[in-house]
């Protein structure tokens, strides 16, 4: 679910970045009396950059949290009225 959640967060970075980059070509386009044009710009491969960048640093980010192979999960157990910690065994 976790890895679901970081591609579809660097996925939104990417659509966020590139909406307000696009929003502030326009403008700085209208205050010069330009057209924008619809092809491929800058503000395209930034948000592709970024949109990289989340997904690489999450995927990463997952990694470096995750169990080893062939490591076997103990639950929490409850010993003498306390809860004990669970985990993974190597």
């Amino acid at each position: 679910m976790r890895t679901i959640l970081v591609i579809l967060s660097a996925l939104g970075a990417a659509i966020l970045v590139l909406n307000l980059l696009k929003g502030w070509q326009r403008r700085r386009a209208a205050q010069r009396g330009e057209v924008m044009s619809d092809h491929v710009s800058l503000a395209h491969v930034i948000s592709v950059f970024v949109g990289l960048g989340v997904f690489f640093l999450g995927a990463f980010w997952l990694e470096t949290n995750s169990a080893p192979p062939g490591a076997v999960y103990a639950p929490a157990t409850i010993e003498d009225g306390a809860v004990k910690s669970g985990g993974f065994d190597k």
